[in-house]
């Protein structure tokens, strides 16, 4: 009963302290009226635990001894309610909780925690063991142990957190896990010496539940300290944005900047209701100045170089100034790097001491500072402190309650603040700290920044509020987890192993005492298919297995000639059945594969656009001595001729495909689709036939044909794949792609993708997305690569048991790069890289048109230098009567000539961007943007042109560009946030998409882009 007494009011101890980290409101110091009003009985009744184990030896002692216990604590826990009921307020950043300001009655609380802790955990037990023998008195020694474990090093960091020296979390981590192991160990002691009845589900129960506390208890530890990282880095990151001149995000309260010298802080950016403590923050700020300035002095002539910089230091400065200068007379012997590494040590000890010691004096109310606070001053005895002390007691004086500072009087409350302002830390930059109000009720957290170059500190404060709805997320999913936890074990462990453990266990040993006594018609019953009704089965499998073999042991004894026959005839039987069914199976591949192979036919005749595929079918196969594939994979090429019968232009058509389905099934998908193909393009082009079409018209009818067919197999005979028509004389083409994988443009060198998103569904399935031919232009010597996904899907690592399948979508371009465009070349490096899992299918489509004739002699090239004014209206003209090729081709004439020409680079870079040759997109925009970089679309166009040739982080320093001059274009936000998502960085994608969304809360784009960024997160686990 004790025990369970014990644990009980050390939970209600450990509840005062939840409700203070979650309530942010000065009500929450009277959590330290649960957390005094409880641990006191709490010890008092782990005491008794331990005064009446195994038995109740001596019962008026002890009852004595709890009376008395409990008056002592009834008198201290009401001292330090009355007490406490008109303190003062104040908040503990280390703990982040508020407590009351009373360190007295604190104090006098801690002595009694310590004192009930001696009693209990010490002299009880010590007591109890020498009255003791066996097995009991060891037994008492591991509570005794445990106890001690749970009570001495929480009651000890409980006093070094109060002053200082330790963060007073680490007191209230140590006090829940030192306690939850102890009262772990006194489970495990009990449940193995305990004379008193348990049960297997007791045990089970328990150590499971206490178990699971140590486990949750060290990762919520773990990962409350990632958390903490966490901020502070993005804190930091924030602020030196910030500070450079970019967003400043809501949380950011305030910033101050001082330039050093004689100048006055920079307080333009601080709002006077934050209302701190000023003085303290310059002291900060010139502290910080100091240390940076030591830190980067050279290490050759340390020594001298401290003291010069010492020199001219600040007033309130010359506590540390002295230790440091001390330190150096003390260690006459070390210089260079040793000097300044133990320097820098000496000094981390010493903020340790100052921070005490401006605690205690903190403490002091500002009535009594005067006689207290330098009567504190006057003890102090730590030799890091007494240059501080000695420095401070020349300018304090004190006679008959009256001081002077400096042989001035301050009025109540200056002196204690022009005290404080010597013990400030003296720490490098980016440190956490913490600030607040002169009433205490605002709170922030700080760090300061300090710029090398321009020798300037700043200070950006957070709010303190944002800082806790940060971490709070975290505590709360950790609070459920542990209320799940308890559900779980007290409610559902009990009922789960009585029936799936204890019940069970029984059954199989009582089976296998009546197999001991020779009985083989046991069968034990099997309520759940487990490990233990998996051994049950297994126990009724050898029973049976062993009264079988009883019977089956004579009778192979006489008949074993005749079985060995009967079983060599089957085995024949079923080895030629095997093989005439492969063989059927073969021939049904084979005639497949010599239906397919005449529909796989480059028909491309075209003098301008030249055609070319590759076609590896995975599926290997031998019939009758001769070797074949067969696959889902297609490649299709003709030449069209649309237009009037008098006024047509001459297209090439190509069209890669790829059938659902393995072996058969995508082999005859790939059949379906190269007859349908072949028909349309046979009809379209027979006796020279000119359809009276475009060719977007011609692009739409194919696909509702090849809709309608593959419909009909209600969705079990899908493909996809890529269909296009190129203009013979002009390289314009058009195409849809049907979920088929990204078309490559080679040009100039460089490989990027043609589309960039998913645009229509396979076909034979509906889709989502309205049907749409999309359109570009080719320049002489472009190069289309369309393929399978076979290209992509590469075992990396095919000389290793598990396989390792490509996930990189951008490996194909550099492969297409190093290949030049030359499809065996690209197969090569393709099969350089990794292993083929899919059928590989390549189509290369190069537009080579007859070259124009030269101007003056040479190519590209401007005679008149003086007539570019002339030869710019025209490329403008050709691009307004949709002549954007002419016009490319001047422009490109005119830059060569004049590349700093601003009027030619905006023109040519923007009609680069539109005719899709994006390589020279960037190079013009670029160069444009340095001369005008305030054009805002023409970073939008620089940001798409870098993205569309994969150079993703050129990509979002554009967009970055773009969002600073104009930060609420919802484009450049689902631009960015979709470059945030393709480069795997999720948080940032999915901030920009909701900020697209906070604009326009219908954008279709945005909030499909949010669906994305959600799946591909979960793909990357």
């Amino acid at each position: 009963m004790h025990l369970a007494l014990g644990a009980l009011f050390f939970s209600f101890f450990c509840a005062g302290y939840f409700f203070a980290a979650f309530l942010y409101n000065p009500i929450a110091a009277y959590h330290r009226w649960l957390t005094v009003g409880f641990i006191l009985p709490a010890l008092i009744h782990l005491g008794q635990f331990l005064a009446r184990y195994p038995g109740h030896a001596n019962p008026k002692v002890n009852k004595n001894l709890t009376i008395g216990m409990y008056v002592v604590a009834a008198i201290g826990i009401s001292y330090f309610y009355y007490v406490t009921l008109s303190s003062p307020r104040k908040y503990h950043f280390t703990a982040h909780h508020w407590d009351f300001n009373a360190e007295k009655a604190s104090s006098i609380i801690a002595v009694l925690i310590g004192l009930f802790v001696l009693i209990s955990f010490l002299i009880i037990p010590i007591y109890r063991m020498t009255k003791t023998k066996g097995r009991i008195r060891f037994a008492i020694g591991g509570f005794m142990g445990a106890l001690l474990a749970g009570g001495v090093v929480p009651a000890l960091t409980n006093i070094l957190s109060r002053d200082g020296w330790i963060e007073r979390s680490t007191y209230l981590t140590s006090i829940v896990l030192l306690m939850t192991l102890g009262i772990f160990l006194i489970l495990v002691i009990f449940l193995n010496f305990s004379e008193e009845k348990t049960t297997f589900m007791v045990k089970i129960v328990g150590i499971t539940f206490v178990t699971l506390m140590l486990i949750m208890q060290a990762l919520v530890f773990i990962s409350n300290q990632d958390k903490e990282s966490e901020y502070d880095t993005k804190s930091i990151v924030n602020m030196a944005r910030a500070l450079e001149g970019g967003k400043q995000i809501p949380e950011m309260q305030y910033i101050v900047q001082w330039e050093g010298g004689s100048k006055n802080v920079d307080y333009s950016r601080y709002d006077n209701q934050y209302d701190l403590r000023l003085p303290q923050l310059e002291i900060d700020f010139k502290n910080t100045i100091i240390f940076e300035h030591m830190k980067l002095l050279a290490e050759e002539g340390f020594r001298n170089s401290a003291k010069k910089t010492l020199k001219d230091t600040h007033e309130y400065f010359s506590g540390y100034r002295a230790a440091i200068l001390k330190f150096l007379d003390d260690h006459p012997n070390l210089e260079g790097k040793e000097l300044k590494t133990k320097l820098f040590d000496h000094l981390n000890t010493l903020n340790t001491a100052v921070f005490v010691t401006s605690n205690k004096l903190d403490y002091i109310f500002p009535k009594d500072f005067c006689v207290d606070g330098r009567n504190y001053l006057k003890g102090v005895g730590n030799k890091g402190v007494i240059p501080f002390k000695e420095h401070l007691l020349q300018k304090w004086k004190e006679k008959d309650g009256a001081c002077t500072f400096d042989e001035k009087d301050l009025l109540i409350g200056h002196l204690k603040a022009e005290v404080l302002l010597y013990f400030r830390p003296f720490q490098p930059a980016l440190y956490r700290h913490y600030r607040k109000s002169l009433d205490e009720h605002q709170h922030f957290v700080t760090y300061i920044h300090y710029d090398v170059k321009k020798d300037v500190v700043s200070e950006v404060g957070y709010s303190y509020r944002k800082y806790r709805e940060f971490m709070h997320p975290t505590a709360a999913k950790q609070t459920l987890i542990l209320g799940l936890v308890l559900v779980v074990v007290f409610f559902i462990f009990p009922l789960f192993f009585r029936q799936s453990l204890i019940t069970p266990l029984n059954r199989l040993l009582s089976g296998v005492e009546k197999v001991n006594l020779g009985a083989l018609d046991v069968e034990v019953k099997v309520d759940l298919k487990d490990e233990i009704g998996f051994l049950s089965d297994s126990f009724n499998n050898m029973v049976t297995s062993i009264r079988k073999a009883r019977g089956e042991l004579q009778d192979y004894a006489e008949h074993l000639a005749t079985k060995v026959r009967e079983r060599t005839r089957e085995l024949s039987e079923k080895m030629e059945e095997l093989q005439r069914l492969k063989v059927q199976q073969d021939g049904d591949y084979f005639l497949t594969s010599l239906l397919a192979k005449p529909l796989f036919y480059n028909a491309n005749k075209s003098p301008k656009v030249s055609t070319d595929f590759i076609l590896r079918q995975k599926k290997k196969f031998e019939f009758k001595g001769k070797h074949a594939d067969l696959g889902g994979d297609l490649c299709v090429t003709g030449n069209l001729r649309l237009g009037k019968e008098n006024d047509y232009k001459r297209y090439t058509f190509a069209m890669n495909g790829d059938a659902m389905g393995k072996s058969m099934q995508g082999a005859g998908g790939s059949l379906v689709m190269g007859v349908v193909v072949n028909s349309i393009l046979a009809r379209s082009a027979a006796n020279d036939r000119v359809m009276d079409t475009t060719p977007s018209e011609f692009l739409t009818d194919i696909y509702k044909e090849m809709q309608s067919v593959f419909k009909s197999f209600n969705g079990s005979m899908v493909i996809s794949g890529t269909f296009i028509i190129i203009e013979d004389e002009t390289g314009k083409f058009w195409y849809f792609n049907a979920e088929h994988p990204f078309s490559v443009m080679y040009r100039d060198g460089r490989a990027g993708f043609l589309e960039t998103g998913l645009t229509l569904r396979k076909i034979g399935l509906d889709s989502e997305y309205e049907f749409k031919v999309h359109s570009g232009r080719l320049e002489p010597g472009d190069v289309l690569i369309i393929g399978s996904d076979g290209k992509d899907d590469l075992d990396l690592t095919p000389e290793k048991e598990v396989r390792t399948i490509n996930e990189d979508e951008m490996l194909f371009l550099q492969m297409v790069e190093k290949g030049e465009g030359n499809l065996e070349r690209i197969e090569e490096e393709i099969l350089k890289v990794g292993e083929l899992t899919d059928d590989l299918s390549l189509l290369r489509l190069e537009y080579s048109p007859v070259a124009s004739p030269e101007r003056n002699g040479k190519d590209d090239e401007i005679s008149d230098p003086f007539d570019w004014k002339f030869i710019y209206k025209k490329a403008k003209e050709d691009y307004m009567g949709g002549r954007l090729s002419e016009a490319l081709g001047a422009l490109e004439g005119l830059y060569k000539s004049d590349p700093q020409n601003t009027k030619v680079t905006k023109l040519l870079g923007l009609l680069s961007f539109k005719g899709k040759n994006y390589g020279k997109a960037v190079e013009v925009l670029n160069k444009y943007l340095g001369s005008d970089p305030d054009l805002v679309e023409y970073w939008y166009y620089l940001s798409l042109a870098n993205r569309r040739i994969g150079r993703m982080d050129e990509a979002i320093l554009a967009a970055k560009r773009m969002e600073e001059l104009q930060p609420d274009n919802s484009m450049n936000l689902i631009n960015l946030s979709d470059l945030y998502r393709q480069t795997e960085q999720f948080d940032l994608a999915l901030e920009y998409a909701h900020l697209a969304l906070e604009k326009d809360p219908e954008d279709e784009n945005a909030q499909k882009l949010v669906r994305l960024i959600e799946r591909d997160r979960k793909a990357s686990l």
